[in-house]
Order: C-alpha cells, then sequence, then structure tokens
C-alpha cells in the first residue's frame, strides 16, 4: 500500500522479479477492501496514504483474525522514534524509512516469507 507511483513501480518491478504475486493500493481504504479478497502473504506498508493512514490500516489488520498474523513492513518518510514504536507495539516486522535500499528490502522480504512459509519437509 503506497501513494508514489514511483515507488509503486520499483516495488512492483522487484517483487514480481522475485517470482511473487503483487496487489497494489493507492489508500488506506482501498487497501482493506483488496486484502477481503486477496489474501496477502505479506503488507509492505506507508504511514502516509489518503483516505485511511498506514498506521490506521495496521490497526485494523490486527484486529482481524484473517489479517492479525500478516507480516508487515512498514516503508515511510516517518522516522519519528513515536511512530516507529508505535509501529513495533502493532507488530511490524521491519520499518524501513524513505529513502530505502532496495536490495536490503528485498532481503527482508526473503527472511519474512521463508520463515512465514518454510519449505515442506520430506521427512513425515
Amino acid at each position: 500500500m503506497e501513494d508514489d507511483a514511483a515507488i509503486i513501480e520499483l516495488l512492483r518491478f522487484l517483487l514480481e522479479q522475485e517470482g511473487l504475486e503483487v496487489e497494489v493500493a493507492h489508500d488506506g481504504l482501498e487497501a482493506l477492501d483488496k486484502m477481503e479478497t486477496f489474501s496477502p502473504d505479506l503488507v509492505l506498508l506507508d504511514l502516509r496514504l489518503p483516505k485511511l493512514e498506514g498506521m490506521d490500516v495496521l490497526w485494523e489488520m490486527r484486529q482481524n483474525p484473517r489479517w492479525n498474523n500478516v507480516p508487515v513492513v512498514i516503508i515511510s518518510v516517518d522516522s519519528s522514534p513515536q511512530t516507529m514504536l508505535q509501529g513495533w507495539r502493532l507488530g511490524v516486522d521491519s520499518y524501513f524509512i524513505k529513502p530505502f535500499d532496495p536490495d536490503e528490502l528485498i532481503r527482508v522480504v526473503r527472511r519474512i516469507l521463508s520463515v512465514s512459509r518454510p519449505e515442506p519437509s520430506l521427512n513425515p
């Protein structure tokens, strides 16, 4: 969920290069609406979104049993300690400050997805 078109396209390209399916929302209400039909394995979340702020989206996710365990990575210009602490208290998995290193973001996404979706075991 991001409102900057250039960042959206960069993230889409990077994630699709990793073989991931990407669904984009341009505001917080659209994000919650899309999550009703598209069950995400991970959410990249900007905090400054139109219609419903990112922190409110995160709070709604944590209140909903369908989404409360979905990993969330915040990508924001807001680096205030209060905002970051609020995000950590709501269970974000990582927090990136814009501008961010795309390679590091992909490493974190890979790590989070490998933990939340472990490879199937061949042992019974």
